[in-house]
């Protein structure tokens, strides 16, 4: 594969590395108000609807079936700790036209062992979620048509495998720009309608606040053992770490994404060459500097959007599942893992049935589909500073083997058997959580190794990573640790 053992061949030697500046700004950009920001929405659309199929739908629903109000705290925060590492990296490949991974590849000890270690993590992730989703898909398809007890056509592994080609085959033949465009839309009309949902349920809105600032343990009710043996076996560390993992998306799907803001050409990128191990250099003179920060204006308008998208997204669907389930001692399980969220919208009108299986089984295909694209992009965005193969090769050229490989594997994983549920568990902790928490440590070292100390992330910023990352990374450990003693 060409691998880099340890690459010698820089481009510039770094004192003859020419100083770097930004490009003017676009007036909507530099002086344009939040409106005006809107036009910076794109990637972002694609990150918010590839986690709320799966994340919001299923796991904060069954969340609040489980726990009630009481865990809002961890879905809200766990959303707010992955924008933080989001934004810090995407404000990073910005400000110097390089992905993270680029600079990982530099950290103290055998070069680039960090970059190895996420990239074989994330890219066995794969083909779990992109089983455990097609089969969900699958399960939605067989009760929308009725199909549960016709032979063949009720197989949800078959209604899976369906879906799992359709989404292959638009992935090698579709532009970026119809995804995001496509994924756009969906993340804008699912919201609208499961926000009106919401106040209709009228929920205990005090239990709600209290459970979004007052963090407390998980703990199952008595009611659990009795009528789900089976949720009640899992560690409820493991339970809420598969949650944290899907709510938001993870290192999965976040290494794609930044490295799909190399489309806008914000800031940085795309003009500046492979510098080495010293970094960019960047001008520093205050003119240069200030333009600097004024580009960050364009991840902070995308990555905020996302994410202001998913939290809602998850506070809506958790509350709904701890007003209408959790009293009903109700959790989306099984082949139920869709269905019983309906009464979200049928206690509006029995004929909002048919939207919500419309906006469910759309918003879970798009899942499926912008994960086959982002993940041709992981690859590329992990195995680049390893591989000078991977890092000339066009992405129409790496997507058959990505694709293949996802599509083979998954279709394979889904067809074995298994709880969607427990397919995903295993790529939620490692590649959800802990892969999370130490990328949120590794900016905090990266931001202050490369970048000019007058574009450094502030003090806040700095902690809001550090904290992410501890919580993050202890999290997925303990999950983990619980995982692997439960198979034992």
């Amino acid at each position: 594969m060409g691998l880099i053992d340890n690459p010698k061949p820089v481009r510039f030697p770094f004192m003859s590395y020419p100083m770097q500046r930004y490009p003017e700004l676009p007036p909507e950009l530099d002086k344009g108000g939040p409106a005006a920001l809107l036009k910076y929405f794109g990637p972002g659309a694609i990150i918010a609807s590839v986690t709320i199929g799966s994340g919001e739908t299923v796991f904060a629903s069954r969340g609040g079936a489980l726990f009630g109000y009481a865990m809002l705290w961890c879905f809200v925060g766990g959303g707010l700790m992955k924008f933080v590492q989001v934004y810090t990296a995407a404000r990073f490949i910005t400000l110097t036209g390089e992905h993270p991974m680029e600079r990982w590849r530099y950290l103290p000890g055998p070069e680039g062992w960090v970059v190895w270690l996420l990239s074989i993590i994330t890219i066995l992730c794969f083909p779990l979620w992109l089983s455990g989703l097609p089969k969900m898909l699958g399960g939605l398809a067989v009760w929308i048509g009725g199909l549960q007890d016709v032979p063949v056509w009720g197989d949800e592994r078959l209604w899976g495998t369906l879906f799992a080609g359709a989404a292959i085959a638009l992935t090698m033949v579709q532009s970026y720009g119809a995804l995001e465009r496509t994924q756009t839309i969906i993340v804008g009309g699912l919201l609208s309608f499961i926000l009106v949902a919401t106040f209709a349920s009228q929920p205990d809105w005090m239990a709600a606040l209290y459970g979004t600032l007052i963090p407390s343990l998980p703990a199952y009710g008595p009611w659990v053992a009795d009528r789900f043996p089976g949720i009640a076996a899992r560690s409820p560390w493991i339970e809420l770490g598969t949650y944290l993992g899907a709510i938001g998306g993870g290192s999965q799907d976040y290494f794609g994404y930044i490295g799909m803001l190399r489309e806008k050409g914000w800031g940085l990128l795309g003009r500046t060459g492979e510098a080495g191990p010293h970094g960019v250099r960047i001008a520093t003179d205050q003119v240069n500097i200030a333009r600097g920060r004024r580009w960050l204006r364009a991840p902070l308008a995308d990555t905020g959007g996302s994410f202001f998208c998913v939290v809602l997204f998850t506070m809506a669907f958790m509350i709904l599942g701890a007003a209408l389930l959790h009293p009903q001692q109700v959790v989306p399980s099984g082949l139920q893992l869709l269905s019983v969220q309906a009464g979200f919208l049928t206690q509006l009108h029995p004929k909002l049935l048919y939207l919500y299986q419309f906006g469910v089984f759309t918003a879970f295909f798009g899942t499926i589909l912008g994960a086959y694209e982002l993940y041709v992009r992981t690859t590329h965005e992990c195995l680049r500073p390893v591989s000078v193969r991977i890092r000339h090769m066009p992405l129409a050229q790496l997507r058959p083997w990505v694709v293949g490989y996802c599509g083979i594997a998954g279709i394979a994983i889904m067809w074995l058997g298994g709880n969607p549920v427990n397919i995903i568990t295993p790529a939620a902790l490692f590649g959800g959580v802990l892969t999370c928490g130490i990328w949120c440590l590794l900016m905090v070292w990266a931001d202050h190794r490369f970048l000019p100390p007058a574009l450094r992330m502030g003090w806040m910023l700095r902690l809001s990573n550090v904290g992410s990352g501890l919580f993050l990374t202890g999290w997925g450990i303990r999950g983990i640790f619980d995982f692997v003693a439960g198979l034992t």
